[in-house]
This record gives structure tokens, sequence and C-alpha cells, in this order.
């Protein structure tokens, strides 16, 4: 049975057992730090349930912070309606409100006072209409996820459309069978070919195909406080997670595990790519797909049989998504068990989990994903106003560097550059000029790093061998100068070599070179390199 435990200051801190005096010290500094609004940095021996007196310290906190919020909600919402005055924004709970927008900058002196009254009562009414619409979607998503927690039919009707669609889907797949199985149509009078049926689209086809029925921004809400979570490992994020179901809090909190593609893709055919950077363009053309709207000759066009369709993901739906979404809402859940209920639901944890951000409370994730701006900006995450709780907090200088840091070999440089030669003497004369001259200066500067290697890419790099060993820091000016690349704009050239495909357009040069690494030296010319060599 859960204790709870008060400290002088009326803090209840519910916890799974009689805590230790070293556990209620930890929970209250923990929770003055929150309250405060400050960077606190905190040690504690092994064996002390610091994971547990995390949990139940910020919880406690975010739950406490959230009643406040009520009230004060509640109280601006009476003194509207009594045509009292409202806050004048400096309420630490309306500080977030402030810097959206929605509390105007102070009176200015020039202006008159009606102007100024006339400001004041607008920015008012948008506080009130904007707390109105906030408890609005407060209680639609409270009263889901209480559905969700003790409807059980309502998990039964979603089992038993995944069940239709799946035998439709099967049904769909015999009779395409039977069609490739069979000879070639015979061809048939002008008058007969008009007897024969059109492909049929039902209507809640169409909407699917359309994209009509899959508004994204039915998925996505306001985002609440919250607290983000972030260790190394996944293993250390699970351990977490199970914490926190064995907590007080683990029924009621929402919480979010968040991964990458490689951890939550449940598509088989996508999984089976292996490389990181291989499921990721696979899921983003299948995203593309989609998205992608017909011409207007396409729909012209008449369809008497069954044509190839570009392909989607058949676990990215609207409607799964968003039952995904809430039932990730419900109870705390780690990686494996998000990928088990995605199975399940034949709907995508990748994208399920970070349509769960915005109304989640807690949300755990690596370190990456919070320090990486661009991962941070693509995952939907958003630190201002929030909690950023870091564990295990002396690995933070090696991610960091880890992230930011690439090692490149001689013998990668040259095979790069033997490679990019090759397409460009290949396909140089079907480029546009701008793309020609970006792929020399590609060729350039692969040139360049490697003669300040001390080789040459017109040699074999396992058969050279350098005039120098040993380990050399150089400054950024300095590189440059010594390679002589500092008339090359490198920013530009990196967006170039970061643009991403589109559709019926791919990466053509990265989509060349892994077709030429498959095939053997002797057929392409390319270099043999060397996992472990050092050049």
């Amino acid at each position: 049975m859960a204790d709870k435990t008060q400290e002088p200051g009326g803090i209840h801190f519910p916890f799974p057992f009689t805590p230790y005096p070293i556990q209620k010290d930890f929970m209250a500094a923990l929770y003055q730090v929150l309250e405060a609004g400050k960077i606190g940095i905190f040690e504690s021996p092994t064996g002390t349930g610091k994971s547990l007196s995390l949990i139940c310290g910020a919880l406690s906190w975010l739950r406490d912070f959230e009643q406040k919020k009520r009230q004060e909600e509640a109280r601006l919402l009476e003194a509207e309606a009594t045509a009292a005055p409202l806050s004048n924004g400096k309420d630490p709970l309306l500080l977030p409100l402030a810097s959206q927008g929605t509390l105007g900058p102070p009176k200015d002196p020039a202006e008159p006072d009606w102007v100024t009254q006339f400001v004041q009562k607008k920015e008012e009414r948008d506080l009130v209409d904007r707390l109105k619409e906030e408890q609005v979607r407060r209680r639609k998503r409270e009263e889901r996820l209480q559905q969700i927690r003790h409807n059980a039919q309502l998990k039964y009707a979603a089992k038993r459309m995944r069940q239709e669609d799946e035998e439709t889907e099967r049904l769909l797949d015999l009779s395409r069978e039977m069609l490739a199985a069979g000879s070639e149509p015979e061809q048939l009078a002008s008058e007969e070919e008009e007897l024969v049926l059109a492909e049929y689209e039902s209507d809640e086809e169409k909407r699917k195909a359309s994209g009509a029925d899959e508004d994204e921004d039915d998925l996505e809400e306001e985002h609440v406080t919250k607290i983000y979570y972030c260790s190394r490992t996944h293993s250390q994020l699970a351990q977490f997670v199970h914490e926190v179901q064995r907590s007080p809090f683990g029924k009621d909190t929402r919480l979010v595990s968040l991964g990458s593609r490689q951890n939550l893709c449940v598509n088989d055919d996508v999984r089976k790519l292996g490389s990181v950077q291989l499921i990721n363009d696979r899921c983003v053309d299948m995203q593309r797909s989609r998205r992608g709207k017909k011409s207007i000759a396409e729909e012209a066009k008449p369809r008497r049989r069954k044509q190839e369709q570009r392909t989607a993901c058949p676990f990215y739906s609207h409607e799964r998504l968003q039952l995904l979404r809430d039932e990730v809402l419900v109870g705390a859940k780690d990686i494996e068990q998000l990928v088990a209920l995605g199975k399940e639901a034949r709907a995508c944890p990748y994208y399920g989990s970070r349509f769960a951000i915005p109304a989640a409370q807690l949300v755990v994730l690596p370190y990456q994903m919070v320090l990486h701006a661009a991962t941070r900006q693509a995952a939907g995450i958003r630190l201002q106003g929030q909690v950023v709780l870091v564990d295990e907090a002396h690995n933070l200088m090696d991610t960091i560097t880890g992230m930011h840091s690439v090692e490149v070999s001689g013998s990668q440089l040259c095979q790069a550059h033997s490679q990019l030669l090759q397409y460009m003497e290949r396909y140089g004369k079907r480029l546009k000029a701008k793309n020609l001259m970006y792929i020399k200066q590609i060729l350039y500067l692969l040139e360049k790093f490697v003669a300040v290697l001390g080789g040459n890419v017109k040699q074999n790099p396992n058969t050279q061998s350098l005039s120098q060993a040993g380990t050399e820091l150089k400054t950024i000016n300095d590189f440059l100068f010594q390679s002589q690349i500092d008339n090359i704009n490198l920013f530009k050239v990196e967006v170039f070599i970061r643009l991403p495909a589109r559709p019926g357009c791919p990466q053509v040069p990265s989509a060349f070179l892994r077709l030429s690494s498959a095939q053997s030296p002797r057929d392409t010319g390319l270099l043999t390199v060397k996992s472990n060599d050092g050049g």
C-alpha cells in the first residue's frame, strides 16, 4: 500500500513504501528546484532509490502545478463572469500564456487611456477564450481516455474493424493472384469493351486514397506542461518506465516512450532493410506516396484494369493512429510494450507515440532526441516552459561529443571520390549546370581532404604510405587554408548533399553509390576498402 509522506511544507509525496530520510530529502529538494524554476544537480549513492525518488518528487510537483493552474483558471473565469478585473499576467501560472502572446506588452505612456483600456479588455477576452478552449480540450481528452480504460466495447469495435480490413486485404490478394496466374485477356471489340466493369472504389476507399479523412490536425493537441525524462540507453529508459508502473503514479500518469524508427517500426518490409538510414528513407518515401496526389491527366484517364499503385504504409491509418495515440496515454508503456500494442492495433507506434506527445505528462526519450535540434523539431518536442530531467548526466559530454563528431578514413575519401567521379563521367552530360557545379566542388573537396592526409586520390589507398604518422589537431581556419578550400562555401555544399529526394526524383548520386558498391571492384573499378584501415 502506498505511503503518503508529508513534508513540513505540506507537500505530499505518494510512495510505494515508507521512504528513507535520504529519499525524503531528495524529493523535497527536487520539488523546491522545480517550484522555483531553477536548475538542479542531484547526486545520491547507489541503491538509495534515485529513480523512484525522482519519479515521486517530480510527478508530485506536476500534480500540484496542474491543480494550482486549474484553480487559477477557475478564478479567472469566475472573475470574467462577474465582470471583475482579471490578473495582470504576472501570475507564474500564466507566464506561458504571456510568452505565447496572449498577454500584451506593458502600457505605452504615449497612448491615450481609452486605447490602453480597449487593448487590455481585448487581451482579457482572448485570455478567457483561450482558457475556455483549454478546458474543453482537457475535458474531451479525459473523457476519451476514461472510455478507453473502462469501455471494453470500444476495444472490441476497434479489433473488429482491424479484422474486417485484414479479411478484405486477404480476399484482394487472392483476386490479384488469380489475375496474375491467368493468361493475357483476349482482345474485345469496341462495343464489348464498354461492358467491362471499371475499377470500383467505395466512398470510404476514395476518402482514404485522397486523404480527405486523414487530417493530421485531429491527431495533434495543444502541449500541456510535461516532464521530459532522458537517459543514455533504451534499457535504462525501460527500467525507468517499469519504476513508474510500480509507483503510485503508474495508473494515472500519461506517459509516452519515444524511440527511433528502427526501434518502433512494425512494418516487416521496412524493418528488414536493417540500416537506420535506409529505414528512415523508406518510411519517408512511403509517407510521400500516401500524401501524393494524382495529376489531372491521370484522373481523366479511363481505368479498366487495376493499375499499379504507389506503395503506402499499411500501418499509417488515421483512425488506427487515433486509437493507438489514446491507448498509449492510458498507462505507462515501454518501447517493447508499445511495439506489441502497435502490432495488435496494426498502427505505427513511431507516429502514434509522437502524436501522443502534446497530451502526455511524462515523456521518456534518449539523450539524442533532446540534444539534437533537428531530431527534436521532427519529433514535435517543445522544451520551452517544460521540465527536463537528465539521468546519468555524467554521460552527457560523451553523448554530445559523439553526436557532433565523425571519423572518416583516407580510404573512405578515396572511394567516395572514385564513385562520384564515375557518376559524373557517366551522367554528366544529362545534368543541369548547377548540379554539375556542385558535384565538381565535392570532387575537389574530396581530393583536397585526401591531400591533407598525405595521400593521392589517383592511387590505391591500400598501397599508399603516409609520410608522417601521429595525431595533429588543427583549427578550422588552419585546416581550410592548408587544404585550399577556403574559397568554397561549405554550407551551400552541405545543403546540396542533404537535399531530400523527391517523388520520382531520388538522390541519384546516393543511389548510384549504393548500386556500384554492391558490385565487384573489378567490374566498377572501385577501390577496395578495409574496415580497419587507419589511413
